[in-house]
């Protein structure tokens, strides 16, 4: 789902992030391992929400991808995702929402 660049990307930025911190290579692996398999899923649940047009539970899968890009040093693509939740109180509509999330994990495609 999340193409091999993307997946560089995070590799590149755990590497760089953790290495500094004296963390072994197969943890920095592991890390990078899991955190591509969390947001493979988080990405599903995504998609699955704008396919059944039921987007209460959106605001929590963003969030959590916001968490995970934080987590592993891409802040500047976790900041994409912290509007999100915020969308709805906004008054932005059902299609606008979905416009704007699928601008923003399409970073990922």
């Amino acid at each position: 789902m999340i193409t091999e660049n993307y997946k560089n990307k995070i590799k590149e930025s755990v590497t760089k992030k953790f290495s500094e911190m004296g963390v072994d290579e197969e943890t920095i692996n592991e890390l990078v391992n899991v955190s591509i398999e969390s947001l493979e899923a988080e990405l599903s649940e995504i998609e699955n929400i704008l396919t059944t047009n039921e987007l209460d539970e959106l605001g929590i899968h963003t969030h959590t991808i916001k968490g995970i890009l934080l987590n592993v040093g891409l802040d500047e693509d976790a900041n994409q995702f912290k509007e999100i939740k915020h969308l709805f109180e906004e008054g932005k509509t059902n299609d606008e929402i979905k416009e704007i999330t699928k601008q923003r994990i399409s970073i990922f495609f």
